[in-house]
């Protein structure tokens, strides 16, 4: 199964900058390393080692576990206030005013609620000679080592150029493009490079960032990879190419839940508007009577309202007990 190269989440991380700015609203641990993070109606997913990206598709949650209940915590209420990739690396940052989730999206991965550099959670407690990933420990990122082409061509290694390259923290899979764009063997070592083919590097590198688009490649019908360069049928965002590639789960019990409750939402609304166009009919139905009495009796009460003009309420008393009808005489109504 493909999983997210560097230059995929530095990708997705721009696709998804519209979240900032939205609250927090629920956290799900979906399975053993997978996910899910929702801000309103956006859900993101997130696979850890393979892939984080907006879904449309939802899997069933099971009962809440202690990180995904002191996640739920801390979060509650909270402002997405940036995200943002770390470097150049596959770890990605969800800020929420200084509360931070952060997802290592590298080997199998790992995620961590973090505040003010302290380590509230972490999914799997882990330890490097450099660092440790455990509780109320400081958290410090992955070192990195991202160099830019000018530094790889400088260090003059006798390493090939498709390993030196992986110092570029595109992913390997972009590596092998900007190559085979460039026309240079992998297995050349960057000493050996001319002047001329690291210039063809260069610009192959240039023209590659420059055109990146959502794809997903089939055999077939069926998915079979995913690119931001090269062939395939493009897609309008990434997210959608990956909800593509990686398929459709089954639908969760809340799913079903959110779809029931907007069908009744939907249902009530209909019954409100039925309801008041037969009120409004109904209305209009005694509009038309009384416009119609009025029409017929037009003289009649012309000349009642003539005989108050000139001499007042007790002349109109006198008609409506001669006539049998309802006069309000504190409120000035004449009931024919």
């Amino acid at each position: 199964m493909r999983t997210m190269a560097n230059l995929d989440y530095t990708f997705m991380v721009r696709e998804l900058q519209p979240l900032a700015g939205k609250f927090y609203d629920k956290f799900y641990e979906l399975d053993d390393g997978k996910f899910r993070l929702k801000f309103g109606r956006d859900n993101i997913i997130i696979e850890l080692g393979i892939r984080l990206h907006r879904t449309k598709y939802l899997e069933q949650a099971p009962e809440a576990t202690p990180f995904a209940m002191k996640v739920r915590k801390e979060l509650k209420g909270k402002l997405l206030t940036k995200l943002s990739q770390h470097k150049k690396d596959r770890v990605i940052i969800f800020d929420f005013d200084g509360t931070q989730l952060i997802a290592e999206m590298f080997a199998t991965g790992n995620l961590i609620l973090v505040r003010d550099g302290k380590i509230l959670a972490v999914y799997s407690r882990k330890h490097w000679k450099s660092r440790s990933l455990t509780a109320k420990s400081e958290y410090k990122p992955p070192p990195s080592e991202t160099k830019t082409l000018e530094e790889i061509f400088n260090l003059k290694s006798e390493a090939p150029i498709g390993s030196a390259l992986r110092a570029l923290d595109v992913g390997m899979s972009y590596v092998r493009v900007i190559l085979k764009d460039a026309g240079i063997p992998d297995s050349k070592p960057v000493n050996e490079l001319t002047k001329e083919e690291q210039e063809t590097i260069e610009e192959t590198f240039r023209k590659l960032m420059g055109s990146l688009a959502p794809r997903v490649l089939y055999a077939g019908e069926k998915p079979e990879s995913y690119s931001l360069s090269g062939k395939g049928k493009k897609f309008p965002t990434l997210s959608e190419a990956l909800d593509e590639y990686y398929g459709i789960p089954e639908a969760s019990d809340e799913q079903a839940e959110e779809k029931d409750q907007e069908m009744e939402k939907l249902k009530y609304l209909l019954e409100s508007q039925e309801k008041r166009l037969k009120e409004l009919a109904e209305e209009e139905e005694d509009a038309k009577e009384k416009a119609e009495f009025i029409y017929a009796h037009y003289e009649e009460i012309e000349k009642i309202l003539e005989t108050y003009d000139r001499s007042g309420i007790v002349p109109i008393e006198k008609l409506a007990k001669e006539k049998g009808w309802k006069l309000d005489k504190k409120e000035k109504e004449l009931e024919i």
